[in-house]
């Protein structure tokens, strides 16, 4: 066997394996069993998108409870272990895929090149050599997907423009009217993101985002929360939603009076009905799987991401900075925000040059490696609250939310009151366009 034959065989374990630990991913699969070399493996993803189908569980156990001599067909269980727990990073399950489509499409073209010149040697017939030339065009269309031409998307943005509302937002709302007056709402296929330092109370304005906006029960939000634990999301909902104390919430019953019991009782209460969604997935693959299969569960609800935050999620592939890291997650986000068809909201720190100028306000450059971040977000919404840096000013818990880039749509600023002990934010009303 040689060298390339045993990369690409090791590309399709890794890439079953990825399915096997996380099988979830089945949903961004796009092969077919035709690019795969090994019969074990052409069988074992036969089934892995039958289980997708039937929307079944996917994991080791499942593939388990098939029988012993279909398991044996696919290798073993001792194999499919072994496969499951070598993969090296589940985070490049895209980077795998590519690669077997690569040796692939390579394979097949040798083999209609190899066909072409041992059929030209007997004879000198130029349509030979056209039927190679559209061999060769159809192999690569197969690769391409299926896409609207422009007549088509003519077609279609014309229908959308005839059934849009008079009234409302064109997007998922913010849950803030002076926000929804500079974006219209948060937009399908936007990449927003909020920067803020820390302790300024960008997951706090996150939640009740998702809180406020979440009022239309035809929006489903999906909450990726990468640095707290479902439980602690879950108490800040609790706490908004009531107006109690966070800190309180680390003991109820040792910290709650008889008026906390009754709010909290209506808050779970309220929340019970909520459609929000809590992940703690911190690589795109995966959130994409996962946003994908809750489209296809819940279509006919509005559905928006946010992610909290960007350096924590891992990179998909082997950068050798943490710019180009960077560079490559924001990309990413801005693909799953247009492919899927759903506004993705990001929360990111800001660099701690800030607090070496005498003006604290955020500005562009403070964001980190804010080249690919600037460059590629649609919108950009910074948050300042001057108590943060002088605790004797009047401003208590003022925080300006500052819209500092909009793609499509105006700039501007708006006050709103941060009430840190209950993390909830109420608008004041102030919104100042640029």
């Amino acid at each position: 066997m040689n060298q390339k034959v045993e990369q690409a065989l090791e590309n399709e374990q890794f890439y079953l394996g990825s399915i096997l630990a996380e099988g979830i991913l089945v949903e961004e699969a796009t092969l077919s069993m035709e690019h795969f070399l090994k019969e074990e493996h052409k069988k074992l993803f036969k089934f892995l998108l039958e289980f997708r189908d039937e929307n079944k569980t996917i994991n080791l156990y499942s593939i388990s409870q098939l029988g012993r001599k279909t398991v044996d067909s696919l290798g073993g269980i001792q194999y499919l272990t072994d496969m499951a727990l070598s993969v090296p990073s589940i985070s490049s399950f895209k980077v795998y895929e590519k690669q077997i489509l690569s040796y692939w499409l390579i394979n097949r073209a040798s083999h209609l090149a190899r066909d072409f010149i041992q059929r030209a040697e007997d004879a000198i017939n130029i349509n030979l050599l056209n039927q190679l030339i559209q061999k060769l065009t159809e192999l690569e269309t197969k690769t391409v997907e299926n896409t609207m031409n422009f007549k088509e998307l003519l077609i279609k943005r014309h229908e959308d423009h005839l059934s849009s509302s008079a009234e409302g937002l064109t997007g998922v709302s913010s849950g803030f009217r002076e926000l929804n007056t500079l974006t219209d709402g948060w937009q399908q296929g936007d990449l927003i993101i909020i920067g803020a330092r820390p302790s300024m109370g960008k997951t706090a304005f996150a939640l009740n985002s998702v809180l406020n906006g979440c009022l239309d029960d035809r929006v489903l939000a999906t909450v990726f929360s990468l640095e707290m634990s479902k439980e602690q999301i879950l108490d800040r909902l609790i706490a908004i939603t009531a107006g109690i104390n966070l800190m309180k919430m680390r003991n109820p019953n040792k910290n709650f009076t008889d008026s906390d019991w009754d709010r909290y009782t209506q808050a779970t209460g309220y929340l019970e009905k909520v459609n929000i969604q809590i992940q703690n997935e911190n690589e795109i693959p995966s959130m994409r799987a996962i946003i994908r299969r809750s489209k296809m569960e819940y279509k006919d609800k509005k559905h928006v991401v946010f992610i909290d935050f960007l350096t924590l999620i891992k990179p998909t592939g082997f950068e050798k900075n943490r710019h180009l890291e960077v560079e490559q997650i924001i990309l990413e986000l801005k693909r799953m925000a247009v492919n899927l068809e759903v506004p993705v909201i990001v929360l990111a720190q800001l660099n701690r040059q800030i607090e070496q100028r005498l003006d604290k306000k955020p500005v562009m450059s403070d964001l980190r490696e804010s080249g690919s971040i600037e460059q590629t977000a649609d919108i950009i919404i910074f948050l300042h609250r001057e108590d943060y840096y002088n605790p004797d000013t009047e401003l208590k818990g003022i925080t300006e939310v500052h819209v500092a880039k909009n793609r499509n749509g105006a700039i501007g600023k708006t006050d709103m009151l941060f009430i840190k002990e209950t993390n909830l934010f109420k608008e004041m009303c102030t919104e100042r366009r640029e």
